[in-house]
């Protein structure tokens, strides 16, 4: 994939600013990087603009219920917006899944200070600058913490950073990367129609990651609250099985 100064020379070609041959210019180079990572920024926030997830690990600390993450935190990493699967891992490799409580579920814990072998719960806060990651039962040994959070996009400091993706994301910087600019007050030469097609070929090249980017979630559900005095409801004959 080529260099953020390529794509965005693409974008303002894109609105008619520049001609087949032009380049930016040493200002609007600055403007459009302002305005791409603000853009990326903005994805940062629709998690199906990601197309994986981050694994994180930490050797937690005996006795000790709560840790920061971001950068300065005790654990090293960009802080994310949500945590969506965590386990911990023992000295044998054993890996024991963790339930995400939100913060109503967490709250009504009585006691957090109670202390277990293996914890079993963790409630994030995605407080800002540092997340903090607060875990219960108390683990009494320094257990590996594991958990995975959706890879955030990532923006850039120069005009020469070579940018990696799967395929499918060049056309979507290129052409949204376009709308950005105007929004930046770069001028836009296209004519309605013209403007109208950017406008949907932009938001059809941002379906088209997205709609790869969706992982299938299957449904469960805790067997303790199935009576199972009958068969199994069958969803084809609308009944039980005969």
């Amino acid at each position: 994939m080529p260099n953020v100064q390529a794509i965005l020379t693409r974008s303002a070609k894109a609105i008619g600013y520049l001609g087949r041959t032009e380049v930016l210019k040493a200002q609007d180079a600055t403007d459009a990087l302002d305005a791409f990572n603000a853009m990326l920024d903005s994805w940062s926030g629709e998690s199906l603009a990601s197309y994986a997830n981050q694994t994180f690990t930490h050797t937690m600390t005996a006795n000790t219920s709560s840790y920061t993450i971001g950068s300065g935190g005790d654990i090293a990493g960009t802080r994310p917006d949500d945590i969506n699967q965590a386990w911990i891992r023992d000295s044998n490799n054993l890996d024991y899944e963790m339930s995400i409580y939100p913060q109503n579920r967490w709250n009504s814990l009585g006691q957090k200070s109670i202390t277990s072998q293996i914890p079993t719960t963790m409630f994030y806060d995605p407080q800002f600058p540092l997340g903090i990651i607060n875990i219960f039962p108390t683990p009494l040994q320094a257990y590996g913490l594991r958990f995975t959070a959706i890879v955030q996009q990532s923006t850039f400091s120069t005009m020469t950073h070579s940018l990696s993706a799967p395929p499918g994301y060049e056309r979507a910087y290129v052409l949204n990367g376009a709308l950005e600019l105007v929004s930046a007050g770069f001028p836009c030469q296209l004519k309605d129609k013209d403007y109208i097609r950017l406008m949907d070929n932009a938001s059809q090249a941002k379906a088209n990651i997205k709609r790869k980017n969706i992982k299938e979630v299957l449904a469960d559900y805790d067997p303790a609250i199935v009576v199972r005095t009958a068969a199994t409801y069958n969803v084809y004959s609308d009944g039980n099985p005969r």
